[in-house]
């Protein structure tokens, strides 16, 4: 009886506060956090013990990044309703942000219990963040966010939300399955389309992406998220006019806000474009030196600008500040770089193995490994640190298997090398480097040349180089070598002196001084 009372009361509450609750809620959808925050407060002000309202004023500060302040929200929403269950999802996220995971679940399960299994409201938060957090459980996500549809099966959000959590699985079918469905029970959802094209980028489709955010904002050209995904997606389509001027229109949408300024500050950050982030970041840092991410960006911005006193200063304020489960793969990455240009290898080394361990998408961080390991001429770590890289199969270019062919040759694993070699030379069959390279790792599997296993590769070298003419001085040294071979495979093995001497005269040709050469064209000419 008195739960059916609450939600009785809960019900009526929200009736008559539902126009302003939503327009707050809007607005934190639509990034204007601050404004937000200011219409919570009068909420608050006028209903003190109302528990929702507390918890989506705490969805604000979470949101916007701020979890202390989301953690007191939820704490005062408990306070203020304790018979409302809904704050208690709110300090589950916290815990499961936090990697509190048992302690999460206690708080999620209690107000699972508490609201029943005929509302949607508690599953479809419990089930967001267990998509949106670091801890993620998304097949129990989808779980609840089926129930919560079995109940309010007309809630475009919860098919929302479900397309997320499928996204997250990389089931782009289902994820655009139940966008659509939203789409079908509200042409307005402009999360919906705004989905899809995250949808599309995460699969590196950007054409698709751009398209639909194109279609949300044209639907509503007052939704900033749609802007700055535009932005984001024409960065990676290096369109980056555009991409700087959707990012000012999400800029202007979202009221300028300290978050949209920091995601800025990122963007111009992640295109290269050190001057404008710091210029960002410096007036950013006259309201708020201290937050986390603000401090993280600021680091990564001054070690790309060469300033590696001030990267160093502020990545100890990121360590001393956090503790280990709350540093993020680009902090391991970057203090490890600070730490090389350091000197010091091996926290180097540690903390990019640290930064990988995160984040094992970020396969970048091994070509940096390997690149480290290969200066100090530490060869079996360079091979490992490239093999990772080349077993993950990702945008893997002919550098990468050039890396780890060169890493096989100097850790003296010959057969390996000619293998990555020839991978290199299937995709670039005219570069005469990566020919040469094959040449001198069978030159080293037939050290006497009895096979004459690298003949064929010298043989191709200098059909290659020669027909470069325009570059034929930066070939010099290879063809020397090429030409050497080839004369004491065809004295010592194929046993054709005229051959021999045709080679050992064109090394002469090229370096009239070489001694070798003068003293074996003495010793043919004598055996005349």
């Amino acid at each position: 009886m008195k739960k059916t009372v609450f939600f009785l009361s809960l019900m009526f509450a929200q009736a008559v506060h539902a126009q302003t609750l939503k327009e707050a809620i809007a607005m934190t959808d639509n990034e204007q956090y601050e404004i937000s925050g200011d219409m919570f407060k009068s909420l608050l002000q006028k209903e003190p013990a109302n528990g929702t309202n507390w918890f989506y004023y705490g969805e604000n500060y979470f949101k916007s990044d701020n979890l202390d302040s989301a953690a007191i929200a939820y704490s005062k929403g408990l306070q203020a309703e304790p018979g409302n269950p809904i704050n208690l999802v709110g300090t589950g996220k916290i815990k499961l942000e936090k990697g509190l995971n048992s302690e999460a679940r206690a708080d999620f399960d209690k107000a699972l219990t508490m609201s029943g299994s005929k509302t949607s409201l508690v599953q479809s938060e419990v089930a967001e963040s267990f998509i949106r957090t670091k801890n993620k459980d998304l097949s129990y996500a989808i779980k609840l966010l089926n129930n919560a549809i079995a109940v309010d099966s007309k809630n475009a959000e919860l098919y929302i939300l479900l397309g997320d959590a499928y996204s997250e699985q990389n089931n782009g079918t289902l994820a655009a399955e139940n966008y659509n469905r939203a789409l079908d029970l509200d042409k307005k959802a402009v999360k919906a389309i705004v989905q899809k094209g995250v949808l599309y980028k995460r699969s590196t489709n950007y054409e698709g992406a751009a398209a639909e955010f194109q279609s949300a904002i044209k639907l509503n050209p007052d939704f900033a998220p749609s802007y700055r995904e535009l932005a984001e997606t024409y960065f990676k389509m290096r369109k980056l006019d555009e991409a700087k001027q959707s990012y000012r229109k999400y800029l202007e949408l979202s009221k300028n806000n300290s978050m949209a300024r920091m995601r800025y500050a990122s963007f111009l950050f992640m295109s290269g474009d050190y001057a404008d982030a710091q210029t960002e970041i410096n007036q950013l840092s006259s309201i708020d030196s201290s937050n986390i991410g603000m401090l993280r960006l600021s680091s990564y911005n001054a070690f790309e600008m060469n300033d590696i006193p001030k990267a160093k200063m502020l990545m100890e304020k990121i360590m001393n500040t956090t503790i280990e489960n709350q540093r993020t793969a680009m902090d391991y990455e970057y203090n490890g770089k600070i730490l090389l240009k350091e000197g010091n290898d091996s926290l180097a080394a540690e903390n990019f193995e640290k930064s990988y361990q995160i984040d094992t998408t970020k396969t970048e961080i091994l070509q940096d490994m390997g690149s480290m390991y290969m200066k100090l001429k530490k060869y079996s770590e360079a091979v490992n640190a490239y093999e990772r890289r080349v077993n993950n199969g990702k945008g893997l270019t002919s550098t990468d298997y050039f890396n780890l062919a060169r890493a096989y040759y100097f850790n003296k694993d010959y057969t390996h090398a000619d293998t990555m070699f020839a991978k290199v030379i299937e995709l670039l069959p005219t570069w005469p480097n990566g020919i040469l390279w094959r040449a001198q790792t069978n030159a080293q599997l037939d050290p006497d040349s009895k096979e004459g296993k690298a003949k064929p590769y010298y043989e191709k070298y200098i059909e290659v180089a020669l027909t470069d003419t325009a570059n034929s001085d930066k070939y010099k040294t290879g063809l020397i070598e090429s030409y050497k071979y080839l004369g004491s495979y065809y004295y010592l093995i194929d046993k054709k002196p005229d051959e021999c001497r045709s080679y050992w005269k064109k090394v002469l040709e090229i370096a009239p001084d070489d001694k070798q050469a003068k003293q074996v064209m003495d010793g043919l000419n004598q055996k005349k």
